[in-house]
């Protein structure tokens, strides 16, 4: 009974030790994978980057989309605006949504925020770019990178309907001694102060509001102000939704000139991605091209305010 029962032992500990070792071998081969994406992940992490590297069923790597954070204010409409549904949409998030689906090697992201925390944002690198239908001057060119423009702009001075002083304006001085009202801090605004610092004698009254654009049209139309300068796109799209009582005048002379150093706007990008930029300028130009820029600014204006690269 003994001898029996010292066979059974034995066989019974060289079983369990095959188990074991069966169990052990597929542990170790299991873990080869999971060390190496841990690897990976440790790097990827080190680094800053915003990559990472999965391992396919083959052992062959595979390069996943670098994640790209664009910021917008959420207004002025119809550029950039969050509608009815709580969805944020307008000429300009279609735009890089259409920019970014020819861009398969980066996944885009926007967030909304304050319109001051853009840039803060850039600074930092949180966001890498922000479409708010900016504009370029000397400061801004200092701090961040700008793509190639995505939109050709113009203004129009907005008086009230048959109002006789809508169809004289050629200069400046058509203007002076006028009413009008604005923003303070935006390029319309700078131009009307440059041009009473240069002429004390004959000034354009200015009142400075953070009224609606809405708003400041009807005070035009209610005859509280004489007129209201603003981008010729976005009047036309007011315009269409409100149908005002007023007449938009295009400014296609000096005074366009002194609003509209570089009549574009741009997305700008954070120091240090110029890559990015490049990249963003190639897809932009296919999107211009090919027609979708168009298709874009025909649904949100009626016309279309593509730039010409020719």
């Amino acid at each position: 009974m003994k001898k029996n029962f010292a066979k059974k032992s034995v066989l019974g500990f060289l079983t369990a030790a095959a188990v074991i070792g069966a169990l052990a071998g597929c542990a170790k081969q299991e873990s080869k994978p999971s060390e190496a994406q841990t690897s990976k992940a440790s790097e990827a992490a080190s680094e800053g980057t915003k990559t990472a590297e999965s391992t396919t069923a083959a052992g062959e790597n595979k390069t996943e989309p670098i994640t790209i954070y664009a910021a917008t204010g959420g207004s002025p409409k119809p550029f950039t605006f969050v509608d009815k549904d709580n969805t944020l949409t307008g000429h300009n998030i279609e735009l890089i949504k259409a920019i970014f689906e020819r861009l398969p090697q980066y996944k885009l992201e926007i967030e909304v925020t304050d319109f001051p925390s853009i840039f803060a944002g850039l600074d930092s690198d949180r966001y890498q770019i922000g479409v708010n239908n900016f504009a370029k001057n000397e400061k801004r060119k200092e701090k961040y990178l700008f793509t190639d423009p995505i939109f050709a702009n113009e203004y129009v001075a907005i008086f009230k309907k048959d109002n006789a002083k809508a169809e004289t304006i050629e200069s400046w001085d058509d203007l002076s001694g006028l009413k009008t009202i604005s923003q303070a801090g935006i390029n319309i605004t700078t131009a009307l102060e440059n041009y009473n610092a240069a002429n004390p004698s004959k000034p354009i009254n200015i009142e400075y509001s953070e009224e609606d654009l809405v708003l400041q049209i009807q005070d035009v139309e209610a005859g509280k102000y004489d007129f209201v300068l603003m981008d010729k796109p976005m009047f036309e799209y007011y315009q269409k939704e409100f149908n005002f009582n007023v007449t938009g005048v295009s400014l296609n002379n000096d005074v366009s000139k002194d609003l509209m150093g570089e009549p574009f706007s741009y997305l700008i990008v954070s120091k240090g991605n110029e890559t990015l930029v490049e990249d963003l300028n190639k897809a932009l130009k296919e999107v211009i091209e090919d027609g979708t820029s168009k298709e874009i600014n025909l649904k949100w204006f009626g016309n279309d305010y593509s730039p010409s690269y020719k």
